[in-house]
């Protein structure tokens, strides 16, 4: 790529404003959430302080590297992280600890832990990326075969890797990995046939689901929540029927009272008053809205749209087709993980660990999603690059 100082320009000044934005909401509300007994002396919000440290500092280390260089890093990176998913399985504890039923986290010393399946979402994305691109550019001439392989390509280095976080088990991961590589797949311009097929399938398993619950739910409950694992189990049966089974959907009840109770203003900061098991994880819109109340809560969902919108505008723009499929992949990764959260925590979704991006507590989840946009944040400094290249073509031409 022939590009002329990308390195120098600026970065995206509405994205690193959105993030400073989150930075703060997600320190002052984590503070807060640990100031009731169930946390003793640990200080949440200074860890995530030092996590948000790392965290930009990673976005501004790959928001200095060209598309290019990305482009390079998705086969090392995916074979990598490929190796640190299968052997978290066989890690000795010491090393791989369970944690609550799940293995999926190294307990390195100084760094603390870290989840692979996390930062193999961004190799993931990079590689099918960078494979629809090199595709496309083979095949100019779009036919059913030759969608057919592209597809048969990413299912080979998608369903391996999932089967193993599956496992872990973290359900919730491996359908990121899954609506990530469709969102890619279906903007690439694939053959309607295929389209079609992807569709209706899912929409035929949706509409028997919804069928059995209301007309046959003895089957449900009876046949097919016991396939799931217990942990599962417990989940779904809460959200379906959460009055009945009170136990399982003990955080879902108490979430939805603490939103309810923050009316439109909100308690005020330190004022939480409803208890929820580990509210500054995965239930930290709870504690926003309860404290913060509907207007606080309300700019934490338009911040996510902002900055959901800025990532596709500059996937719009891309000169690239690999740039232009990091935007997607990133952008409906992140749109699932908002809604899902934000979800479970109303009562509208079952409880899932599934973080809130840039707000819950955590390294692995902030630091995926700092990378994430520092390549975005490359991508839009590659984009006023070949804007900068091209009005000085048009000039060039005026003046000769």
């Amino acid at each position: 790529m022939n590009l002329t100082s990308t390195n120098n320009r600026q970065l995206d000044g509405p994205i690193l404003l959105i993030l400073i934005a989150f930075s703060i909401i997600s320190l002052v509300f984590i503070y807060s959430s640990q100031q009731t007994g169930q946390y003793g002396a640990h200080n949440f919000a200074l860890k995530q302080g030092i996590n948000y440290i790392i965290g930009f500092t990673l976005l501004i280390c790959v928001a200095k590297l060209d598309i290019d260089q990305i482009e390079q890093l998705a086969w090392p990176s995916y074979i990598i992280l490929f190796i640190s998913i299968i052997l978290i399985r066989v890690a000795p504890n010491s090393i791989a600890p369970e944690i609550l039923g799940a293995k999926r986290w190294y307990s390195i010393p100084v760094i603390g832990s870290i989840q692979p399946s996390e930062y193999f979402k961004i190799s993931l994305i990079l590689l099918t990326a960078k494979l629809i691109s090199q595709h496309n550019q083979k095949h100019l001439a779009r036919t059913f075969q030759s969608d057919l392989m592209l597809v048969g390509k990413i299912l080979l280095i998608t369903i391996p890797p999932s089967l193993v976080v599956y496992q872990q088990p973290d359900t919730g991961m491996v359908v990121l990995y899954l609506i990530a590589i469709s969102s890619m797949l279906f903007l690439s311009g694939l053959n309607r046939k295929l389209v079609a097929l992807s569709v209706l399938v899912p929409v035929l398993l949706a509409s028997v689901l919804v069928y059995l619950y209301f007309f046959k739910p003895d089957i449900v409950y009876d046949q097919l929540i016991p396939l799931l694992k217990p942990h599962q189990q417990e989940r779904i049966i809460g959200w379906l029927d959460p009055y009945e089974n009170k136990n399982q959907a003990y955080q879902s009840q108490r979430s939805m009272l603490a939103v309810g109770s923050g009316q439109v203003l909100g308690k005020g900061i330190k004022e939480g008053k409803v208890y929820i098991p580990e509210k500054h994880t995965d239930f930290i819109f709870a504690t926003i809205a309860e404290e913060g109340g509907f207007m606080i809560g309300s700019i934490v969902i338009l911040l996510f749209l902002l900055l959901i919108y800025r990532i596709i505008r500059i996937g719009l723009k891309s000169q690239t087709d690999f740039g232009m499929y990091i935007c997607t992949g990133l952008t409906f990764s992140l749109s699932l993980q908002i809604f899902q959260n934000i979800g479970m925590v109303i009562g509208i979704m079952p409880v899932k660990g599934m973080a809130l991006p840039f707000l819950t507590y955590g390294g692995s989840s902030l630091f995926t999603n700092m990378i994430f946009l520092g390549m975005i944040l490359s991508i839009s400094k590659t984009l006023s690059a070949y804007s900068f290249q091209n009005s000085s073509k048009v000039l060039n031409n005026q003046l000769y």
